[in-house]
């Protein structure tokens, strides 16, 4: 099967070089990146594969990066990445996308339209998933949708103030609404997204995520003993339950313990202030996807304090609760209700999501021996790189795939 990917994909050496030039080599927060490359090298291993990449760079002036141009990058004899060359303008940049993504579509089906073929979005836009439907459909060729979120709760965590931006951000709400059903088969993230994506009832499968083993083979990274570390990476916005982790940590009584922060969001500078008056809070801003996996396998425990009552968790997985437990450390969870039973076993979970109940369980948790944490946590880790890997988890996305086309 000849496979053609539109999404995300980048190697690291694209991150690293977008990173250098346009963010002064601050490392940026990419999850959408490394899961669509992991999904891609997995799939290389059954199938060739045509990667069709948005490059990583939000809109100028948001950086320094006006124009971007980097031709493609041949990761394998299976797998090759082309990323789009764009004038980086708000606007202007998603017209190109839309005709690159429509030619890129096209030359794929003309150059193998005496093969079998298929068409793979690594998410839900309408300004990729559009021009390769018209495509698909001229030439009779299955396209499959990647849902790792729903794009009207995407837009939902946080508050646009920008009246231009606003109007378009609803726009494309009802643009992906629109497309969404009309895709002949789907990779869910949770179950629950099928009921709003789905209507047709068409071929669906859940797969959670993965973890590509390469990346969290550690070597000579020890677990800090002196110190106890807890650690969260990722968004950090406010519906995301940042504030009651940070609330809960200052009811803590811990000797030598600090909270370590990393991400973007709209609590960081309630956040900054936070640390100004406790000192055992740190704020890390952003870093590399190798450095925050290193610094996870030396923390002591790693939180998620995501929500469960909230509507949007029912219908995302978090890509960090697959990373965390290959780091190794032990997680501490809410149950969320995307995240399958099967996980909880080797989680620790909030009892409760109260503020004191949180703090009571982070007392219980670091009041254990270290023997007994890091053994937790390798529990953890053998379960996801046995069972969530990129090649097991790709080898059934390509199962479904062949199984559909």
């Amino acid at each position: 099967m000849e496979l053609l990917f539109v999404g995300a994909a980048c190697t690291d050496e694209a991150i690293n070089e977008s990173n250098k030039k346009y963010y002064n080599s601050v490392g940026q927060v990419r999850p959408q990146q490394y899961f669509d490359l992991n999904l891609i090298s997995g799939l290389s291993k059954q199938c060739s594969v045509t990667a069709i990449s948005i490059p990583p760079v939000s809109s100028f002036p948001k950086n320094k990066c006006l124009f971007y141009h980097r031709k493609q990058d041949i990761v394998s004899e299976k797998l090759r990445i082309k990323y789009i060359t764009l004038l980086n303008l708000s606007g202007i940049k998603t017209i190109i996308i839309m005709l690159s993504v429509f030619i890129s579509t096209l030359c794929f089906c003309i150059k193998n339209r005496k093969k079998n073929v298929g068409i793979l979005m690594g998410y839900i836009l309408f300004y990729t998933s559009i021009p390769s439907m018209l495509v698909a459909k001229a030439f009779r060729v299955k396209i499959f949708a990647i849902v790792p979120d729903v794009p009207k709760y995407i837009n939902s965590y946080t508050k646009i103030s920008n009246p231009i931006r606003y109007i378009f951000t609803k726009l494309s709400i009802v643009l992906d609404r629109l497309v969404e059903s009309r895709f002949d088969g789907y990779v869910l993230l949770t179950e629950q997204i099928n009921e709003l994506v789905n209507p047709q009832e068409r071929p669906h499968i859940v797969v959670e995520g993965m973890i590509k083993k390469d990346d969290v083979n550690f070597k000579n990274i020890q677990k800090e003993e002196s110190l106890r570390i807890i650690m969260y990476a990722g968004t950090l916005h406010k519906k995301f339950g940042i504030k009651k982790l940070v609330e809960a940590f200052k009811l803590c009584k811990i000797d030598n313990c600090e909270l370590w922060i990393f991400g973007v969001g709209d609590y960081v500078d309630s956040l900054k202030k936070d640390t100004i008056e406790n000192k055992n809070i740190k704020y890390k801003g952003t870093a590399s996807r190798s450095e925050i996996i290193r610094l996870e396998r030396k923390a002591t425990l790693l939180v998620n304090p995501r929500p469960s009552n909230e509507e949007f968790t029912k219908y995302s997985f978090p890509s960090k609760t697959i990373e965390y437990m290959a780091s190794g450390t032990p997680l501490l969870t809410t149950r969320l209700p995307g995240i399958p039973e099967e996980y909880f076993e080797y989680v620790f979970l909030f009892d409760g999501e109260e503020i004191a109940e949180m703090a009571t369980e982070i007392n219980r948790i670091l009041s254990f021996p270290v023997n007994k944490l890091n053994d937790y946590g390798e529990k953890a880790r053998n379960f996801i790189l046995k069972n969530k890997n990129e090649i097991v988890q790709a080898q059934k996305i390509y199962e479904f795939l062949t199984k559909n086309i």
